[in-house]
C-alpha cells in the first residue's frame, strides 16, 4: 500500500512539472512510511494539486496589495490537514523509522 501511495503522488508530480507540487511530493514521500498515511494519500478525492489550491486560498485571504504567502511550516500543516494526516500518524511513522529491525542487521 505504501508503494502504491508513493507511486500515485510521484505520478502526479511528474505530470505537473511544478516546483511547489514537487516539494510537497518529496515531503509526502518522506512521511509515507505507514499504512494509515498511505491510505490517506490513496484517497481518490485527494491530490497534491488540491492541497496547493487550499494553500493558495489561505494566501489570497491574507493578501495585502495583491501579494500573500504561506510560510513552509504552515504549508506542510495545510497539506497534512487536507489529506487527513494527523500528528499521531506522523509520530507512529517516526517511531517505526527509529525502530531497528533485527533482520536489517543480519
Amino acid at each position: 500500500m505504501i508503494d502504491k501511495a508513493i507511486a500515485k503522488i510521484t505520478e502526479e508530480m511528474m505530470k505537473a512539472n511544478d516546483p511547489t507540487i514537487q516539494c510537497i511530493e518529496e515531503y509526502l514521500t518522506k512521511i509515507c512510511t505507514t499504512a494509515d498515511i498511505a491510505e490517506k494519500l490513496l484517497d481518490p478525492g485527494k491530490n497534491i494539486k488540491g492541497a496547493v489550491n487550499v494553500m493558495r486560498e489561505v494566501a489570497r485571504k491574507r493578501a495585502v496589495h495583491g501579494a500573500g504567502c504561506v510560510p513552509p511550516e504552515e504549508g506542510f500543516r495545510i497539506v497534512d490537514e487536507y489529506f487527513g494526516i494527523t500528528e499521531e500518524m506522523k509520530s507512529r511513522a517516526k517511531q517505526d523509522q527509529d525502530t531497528i529491525n533485527i533482520l536489517d542487521l543480519i
